[in-house]
């Protein structure tokens, strides 16, 4: 789920740009715990009489280092940066780092955004080439590339050595006993992979068939509600919203009504108004289904954070993307045969189907788009799909969904940086207000 920019209505070519600034999102995740939990590391440790813990003295350090919460973590930063000079701030801040389980989920997850952040101007300039492909197309084909990346990653998996495996399966062990796994119970992989392919497809397909319905500002933002849905879900299967959570939540939301409501430029006036008068229009089917879409997409997001700690990501993520796959062949397949027949071609003669589907993609032979949608299917899918799983095995759906949204904000300064896109005031301060509840909710 991502920002739709008002500014790309009113064409064939800006439609396309437009329905790609939501498209970016559309994708899964899942894993399980590779590392053990301080816990049960301390306790072990304590069980042995030393072991990995060392003296009573480092265990006992461990302990307080580790079982510190993120506002003790934030506490701490900020002693750090205002006693320490700059080199040791460094230093120490990359050990509290490397030492909180939470705070590398929260790093990992900004760098999934700025990944997602990447993918926005990455399919903007796909669509900016002569004959680009069609959502149906472009979301197959991407799909595909993103499987074909999981294989050189399988294959340095399978060298690793016996002793690496052994407490890869020991780790395995104690993280699902450690963590949630009786109250969640432990499904056939492909089972997980299937319910979150689910919902990513359910988040796009909803959207995209109420895109046709709904006004392209009320769409922008109906589809940014998932910030709030996250933590509705999330309260009502039982879990314990923090304040600060709902505030950050709500920032968010407002940030993203600011970027999503800009009047930025390549819009005059005329048209603003007509899309202001629009959005101010009664809710209607199209309306309904977007946000449908965006319950999906929160969805997915709570339903990532639960199952994350089960299943290998790199396995669980490989299944999830092929059965992902499998639901976008068959979004081709409808969208082929449904072009075929409006062409009035032949479904036996392959010379007829060879004309009839070439507007589907008629610029496939260009080699600047298939190195950009290489990377679209390597950073921004399948490597992002496994960053995300793993951040969101030590951080809350809410507050994931909050971090994500920082990928408006990291969309802007690639389109700055790559596209000399100058951002609006409205825009510039939506986005802070979007850093700001991403700081707020951190601060559980």
């Amino acid at each position: 789920m991502s920002v739709f920019h008002s500014r790309y209505k009113g064409s064939d070519a800006g439609e396309r740009r437009y329905q790609s600034s939501f498209y970016q999102r559309s994708r899964g995740v899942v894993g399980y715990q590779h590392t053990q939990p301080w816990h049960y590391t301390t306790l072990l440790d304590a069980a042995k009489g030393g072991g990995r813990g060392g003296t009573q003295q480092q265990r006992e350090e461990t302990l307080i280092t580790s079982g510190s919460d993120s506002s003790d973590e934030a506490t701490r930063m900020a002693t750090i940066m205002a006693t320490q000079p700059l080199a040791s701030k460094i230093g120490t801040i990359a050990e509290t780092i490397t030492t909180s389980k939470k705070l590398q989920g929260r790093v990992i997850l900004l760098l999934v955004a700025f990944l997602y952040g990447t993918l926005n101007v990455t399919l903007r300039a796909v669509y900016a080439t002569d004959g680009p492909p069609a959502a149906s197309v472009l979301s197959l084909v991407r799909q595909c590339l993103s499987i074909a990346t999981f294989l050189p990653i399988f294959a340095m998996t399978n060298n690793d050595s016996g002793e690496e495996k052994r407490v890869e399966d020991e780790e395995i062990s104690i993280g699902r006993a450690g963590m949630d796994a009786q109250e969640e119970g432990i499904r056939p992989m492909w089972m997980s992979a299937l319910e979150l392919a689910f919902w990513n497809f359910g988040a796009q397909g909803l959207i995209n068939a109420g895109l046709l319905l709904s006004p392209a500002a009320r769409a922008s933002f109906l589809t940014q509600t998932s910030v709030v849905l996250t933590p509705l879900i999330s309260a009502l299967a039982g879990e314990n919203i923090n304040s600060s959570v709902w505030g950050g939540c709500g920032l968010a939301l407002l940030g993203l009504f600011l970027i999503s409501t800009s009047a930025s430029s390549g819009v005059g006036e005329a048209a603003d108004a007509a899309t202001v008068s629009a959005a101010a229009s009664g809710f209607n089917q199209g309306d309904a289904m977007i946000l449908l879409g965006a319950l999906s997409w929160s969805a997915y997001i709570f339903r990532t954070s639960k199952l994350a700690n089960h299943y290998s990501e790199l396995n669980l993520q490989f299944a999830k993307t092929a059965l992902l796959a499998a639901m976008y062949g068959g979004w081709f397949l409808s969208t082929a045969a449904s072009t075929i027949s409006a062409a009035g071609a032949s479904f036996v003669s392959t010379e007829g189907w060879a004309d009839a589907l070439t507007p589907l993609w008629s610029g496939w032979n260009s080699p600047a788009v298939w190195l950009l949608l290489a990377y679209s299917a390597v950073g921004p899918g399948a490597v992002a799909d496994l960053l995300q799983q793993r951040g969101q095995r030590e951080t809350s759906a809410s507050e994931s969904n909050i971090i994500l949204c920082l990928e408006s904000v990291f969309a802007a300064v690639c389109a700055f940086a790559l596209l000399g896109e100058v951002s609006s005031a409205r825009e510039i301060a939506g986005g802070m207000l979007i850093v700001v509840a991403a700081i707020l909710a951190s601060k559980e």
